[in-house]
Order: C-alpha cells, then structure tokens, then sequence
C-alpha cells in the first residue's frame, strides 16, 4: 500500500467515524428524532444569514464536495490542487485528529440532549459548567477545530483546506451570538462564567477574584 492511499484511507475512516459519533449523540437528542428535525434545525442555523452569506456557503459546500470526492478518488488526472506537504505533517495530521474525536465523545457526553445544531436553548436548559466546559465555555468547537486542521494536513489537498478552513470560519463567527443567547437566558451567572473561563482555551489569566484574594 503506497503511503498516498495509506492516507487517504486514513482521512476516510476518521471522517465516518467522527460522523458516526455526532450521528450516534444526535440521535439521542429530543431535537434530533428525525431526518424532519434535522432539517428544520439547519433551516434555522441559516436564519440569521444573508443571502450573500448563503451563497457563498453553498458555492464552498459544492466546491468541497467535488473536491473530498476527488480527493479520496484520486484520479491520475486530478493532480493540480495537491499542494507540497512533508510526510511527516501528515503524519502529524492523523496524531492531530485523532484525540479530538474522543474529546467530542465526552463534551456529548456532559450535553446530553441539549445539544442542537442551531443556536438555540432546550426546554428546561441548563448551564453547564463541569467537565469539558470547567475552563472552556465552547470545548466542542475546540475539538472540531483541531480535527478539522489534523484532516487538513493528512489531505494535504488544497479544496479540503478551502472546504474546512471556511467551515472552521463559519463556526467560529456563531461564538459571539451563542454567547449573547446565552448571557439573555442566564444573565450574570453566564457572565461570572466567562470571567473564569476562555472562549476557546483555558484562562492563562488570574480572575478577579483571586486577584482581591
């Protein structure tokens, strides 16, 4: 097996299985019972976005599709968006998306079923600030993050870093409106919580509160 299949089967079974995983949790979720739910949940992920902002996601989303296809098809003639990458940041790349995987697992594990793909808050939801979300207020963007990037460097394929670098981009701009939700439905408790806790990484900073300690 040549070292160019060996990754790309590598990037095909941590994208099923990361798959499988968010497809698992979603199952679980009271908002996740069927496809019907599924797709009035993205509809509302798409709300508050302009129509420029839609087709330029759904231009990337073709563009992307195309491009994994081709990627993990590998066409002798399909060469041109390969760009240089030593082997061992490829290597780098499988270490990199792999761990990410079972961070995910334990931030579905402490939302249960109040986890959605739209912004939104449960019935009854709750504020959760143990396990990943101690020092973290958005570990599960953290964890796509770095299995985004891992994949990235495993392809070495310059559509996927297109594909993925706008769907870590796109995500990263929903942070400051969940917050904001957030800081609406729990008003000072959300904001005590920011105080000891990073958007994406653990506070390097002492709090306030320790500071008049």
């Amino acid at each position: 097996m040549s070292l160019n299949l060996f990754f790309r089967i590598s990037f095909l079974l941590l994208w099923a299985i990361f798959g499988i995983v968010r497809g698992y949790y979603g199952r679980k979720t009271k908002t996740h019972d069927s496809l019907v739910g599924v797709k009035e949940k993205l509809k509302a992920a798409e709300r508050d976005m302009g129509k420029g902002f839609k087709i330029l996601t759904a231009m990337i989303t073709v563009i992307g599709a195309v491009g994994l296809v081709l990627y993990l098809l590998s066409p002798p003639w399909w060469t041109w968006t390969r760009f240089p990458l030593e082997e061992w940041l490829q290597w780098i790349g499988i270490v990199v998306a792999i761990p990410p995987i079972f961070h995910l697992i334990w931030v579905h594990r402490h939302l249960d079923t109040q986890w959605s793909i739209a912004s939104e808050l449960q019935e009854d939801h709750k504020l959760i600030t143990s396990g990943p979300y101690k020092r973290i207020r958005h570990p599960m963007y953290l964890g796509i993050f770095i299995y985004t990037i891992g994949l990235i460097l495993i392809s070495s394929d310059l559509l996927v870093l297109i594909f993925f670098g706008f769907s870590i981009w796109v995500n990263y701009r929903r942070i400051p409106d969940e917050e904001q939700m957030m800081i609406d439905e729990f008003g000072d408790e959300y904001r005590n919580y920011m105080k000891r806790s990073g958007k994406l990484l653990p506070p390097f900073h002492r709090t306030s509160n320790s500071i008049e300690e």
